[in-house]
């Protein structure tokens, strides 16, 4: 009963998602989609790994990409999981997320997250007679967003996990105040005949409106691997996300836990953007672990237009 449940809301998440992209195909994407900050990806290890990350995240950085990761926490029910990263983007924006886990025995995994995106200092401008920005000297506004989550997540067979995230979204665009819910639903499947290979299937931001655009939909389906040599550990993950009216992404990681405290990851993604000169899609991250705490950093170039850095820590407290 709880595999066709679950199975029916992925289905019902398909179909919109489809039907969305059909309905809206002959517009200009950034004609219809909103709230593209929702794609902004949090943790520095994802970033280190291309942003391929849904079939092996875990902890309470699970609200953010995956929910039924939140399931790897089931053993421990008597610390929280505490996860902070920090976003420097291009053109002045900033993004930090915080997050908090508990796993309730016979319950579940629950967790909370926020979000806060800053897009800097913009000048105000006017519109002239001809149609020409016109800008006010000295006056500018600072564009932001907010996102609140919570999240369950719980085993619904012995292989199979499932997750749910809740979100409300705010935008502030110089007092134009925006708001709406969403939703975000995510399995993971850890197939029993090949010990490490896991499939995991997301739907993500499903729900209302940024007044009349639509959010940044995606479902994704994630392929992940995790094995030993010697004393290494190595996971590696493929990601395929597709997006309402865009191309389809595709995402590859690998990271190597080594037996002295670094782990070092890399990546490649593509991209639907239009930039065509300058490094790009390849990423790069190390990250430090001492016993249940963690640090990493991750460097993502975006060509031309700049690079991002980011960092996240965490652990069990």
């Amino acid at each position: 009963m709880k595999r066709i449940l679950i199975i029916y809301f992925l289905i019902i998440s398909l179909f919109s998602f489809i039907f969305a992209d059909a309905q809206y195909q002959e517009f200009d994407n950034s004609s219809i989609v909103s709230a593209k900050f929702l794609d902004f990806g949090s943790s520095a290890a994802a970033a280190g790994m291309g942003n391929a990350y849904i079939g092996i995240v875990k902890n309470a950085e699970s609200i953010y990409w995956n929910p039924a990761g939140l399931c790897s926490m089931q053993k421990d029910d008597k610390n929280w999981n505490i996860y902070f990263a920090h976003n420097v983007w291009f053109q002045d924006i900033m993004a930090s997320d915080i997050a908090i886990a508990k796993h309730i025995k016979k319950i579940g995994v629950f967790a909370l997250g926020l979000t806060y995106i800053n897009s800097g200092s913009i000048q105000r401008s006017d519109i002239d007679s001809l149609g020409n920005p016109v800008f006010r000297e000295n006056e500018t506004y600072s564009p932001y967003s907010v996102i609140i989550n919570a999240a369950y997540a719980g085993k619904l067979e012995e292989d199979l996990d499932a997750g749910i995230n809740l979100k409300y979204i705010l935008d502030n665009i110089d007092g134009n105040i925006a708001n709406t819910l969403a939703f975000d639903l995510g399995l993971r499947y850890a197939f029993p005949y090949l010990k490490g290979l896991s499939f995991s299937l997301v739907s993500k931001n499903f729900g209302g409106r940024l007044n009349e655009f639509i959010l940044s939909k995606e479902i994704s389906f994630a392929a992940s691997y995790l094995f030993y040599i010697s004393d290494f550990i190595i996971t590696t993950d493929y990601d395929i996300v597709g997006k309402v009216a865009n191309n389809p992404l595709h995402r590859i990681g690998i990271e190597i836990d080594t037996p002295y405290m670094f782990v070092v990851r890399t990546g490649y993604q593509t991209d639907n953007t239009t930039i065509q000169d300058g490094f790009k899609n390849f990423t790069f991250g190390i990250g430090i672990r001492l016993s249940d705490k963690y640090a990493d950093f991750a460097y993502e170039p975006y060509g031309d237009i700049g690079n991002t850095y980011k960092v996240s820590f965490g652990g069990d407290f």
